[in-house]
């Protein structure tokens, strides 16, 4: 005795394709790939920022203060492809954030803060070097190559206690509300009356400050810097003298002159009590 399984298979005639779309190609879309999100070069993230002393800082008019700060920075970058030695470097100093923060109201008894410069930019680098391309014992054939890196500084000026700027102005929300007067109820004296304000009604006078930011421009800038090969190996089949290297570290003090023009007047420091 066999046991048998009665299975209905279904089937359907193949739908019609016309000839020419046999003939027809079907693209083939390549799959789509997720696009590499870089961090910004010119702001790093980071927690917290490094706190500059302005070297200098002269008030030139009664709305004008000169500020001169020195930002030291330090990076390690890669060549594109090994190199003999750097022979040039030409630099271009590119400031992209320059925030000004004010203090709040000077209060007697309270801790009081210092306006602040918040600083952001960049060093523009174009790098030509010498890469071997063929040596003998005492000699060395080479091209020169050219590279562009940004170098990104951030920095916070602390403007300090010399100058008082004009303190920013805060806006202002005050209820106020009307004297109602009624009659009591049964229980009080009649010479009484019931004297308080009228919670059904909501009064309010705002004040809007529109303050004004200093508007900030580059004066002067100055850079200093070393650069130092840190992977430097003999060149093989060269002077013995010779190397190539592909990492430099650098090492930069970048001094900045900045105008910083407020809207009002600014009267020497003081004591506010």
């Amino acid at each position: 005795m066999s046991n048998q399984n009665n299975c209905h298979q279904w089937t359907q005639s193949p739908a019609f394709v016309p000839s020419w779309a046999e003939q027809t190609t079907t693209p083939v879309c390549p799959p789509e790939s997720t696009p590499v999100v870089e961090p910004n070069p010119v702001f790093p993230a980071t927690a917290s920022l490094q706190m500059c002393t302005p070297i200098q800082l002269v008030q030139t008019s009664p709305t004008k203060v000169l500020v001169t700060v020195s930002i030291p920075a330090e990076t390690i970058f890669t060549l594109p492809s090994k190199a003999l030695e750097i022979k040039n470097i030409r630099k271009n100093l590119k400031i992209t954030q320059s925030r000004f923060f004010n203090f709040s109201p000077r209060v007697c008894g309270k801790p009081q803060d210092t306006p602040k410069l918040f600083l952001g930019g960049f060093v523009r680098k174009d790098i030509q070097f010498s890469e071997a391309i063929r040596q003998t014992a005492h000699t060395v054939e080479g091209v020169i190559k050219d590279f562009v890196v940004d170098v990104p500084f951030t920095c916070v000026v602390d403007l300090g206690r010399q100058l008082a700027v004009q303190p920013t102005n805060f806006n202002q929300q005050h209820e106020y509300e009307f004297l109602r007067t009624q009659s009591l109820p049964s229980g009080f004296s009649p010479k009484d009356q019931l004297m308080s304000g009228d919670i059904s009604e909501f009064n309010m006078v705002s004040n809007e400050f529109f303050n004004t930011l200093p508007t900030v421009r580059l004066v002067f800038s100055q850079i200093n810097e070393m650069d130092d090969a840190i992977d430097r190996v003999a060149l093989v089949g060269g002077p013995f003298e010779e190397g190539t290297f592909r990492t430099v570290q650098e090492k930069m003090i970048i001094l900045i002159q900045l105008q910083l023009t407020f809207p009002d007047p600014i009267d020497p420091a003081g004591d506010c009590c």
